[in-house]
């Protein structure tokens, strides 16, 4: 008995190094992690910034400043819709969560990813807002950009989750970074 059962042992531990991962040993190699061109992923990470649309009804006290900015952003100057942003994001006024989405966007449209998603997670830290899917959306395609395939899946994920607008975006661009999905 003990010698079949050390037989069976053996072909088993054989058989798991053939198949590195799957045999569930301590010394197998993990799965690598996908791995995709930086070129693909610049590519999928590419912003395409959303339309803003004015103030909803409730927002028509909005600073000067902020409507300033966004007039900017209206016309395609992000660079020159940053400043104003930052300045209304930090005052804590009742658009510093659009302020701070918006923000964001100007970031990364400008090339600079880093402090684009910092805003980005301060946005989805704030909750349950209008911004939150589209904030998901958006730091995806950010951390596709500096290579995060993993954290973009996560928000993907989320993001659909919320069978918002971008939904169907969402899937699409999931489909495209994680296999078989």
């Amino acid at each position: 008995m003990l010698a079949i059962a050390t037989g069976v042992f053996a072909m088993l531990a054989v058989q798991s190094r053939r198949e590195a991962g799957l045999g569930g040993t301590a010394n197998a190699r993990p799965v690598p992690i996908r791995e995709m061109p930086a070129e693909r992923l610049e590519l999928l990470a590419r912003i395409e910034p959303p339309e803003y649309r004015g103030p909803a009804p409730e927002d028509a006290q909005s600073s000067r400043e902020f409507r300033a900015a966004m007039e900017r952003y209206v016309n395609r100057d992000y660079a020159g819709a940053v400043p104003s942003l930052r300045a209304v994001g930090a005052q804590g006024l009742p658009e510093s969560i659009e302020a701070r989405f918006y923000l964001a966007i100007c970031l990364l449209v400008t090339n600079d990813r880093p402090d684009g998603i910092l805003e980005l997670y301060a946005v989805i830290s704030a909750g349950e807002t209008s911004y939150l899917e589209a904030a998901r959306f958006y730091l995806a395609k950010a951390l596709l950009g500096s290579g995060n395939i993993v954290g973009a899946e996560q928000q993907l994920r989320k993001a659909i989750e919320m069978h918002g607008k971008l939904e169907k975006e969402a899937e699409a661009l999931h489909a495209q970074i994680v296999p078989g999905h």
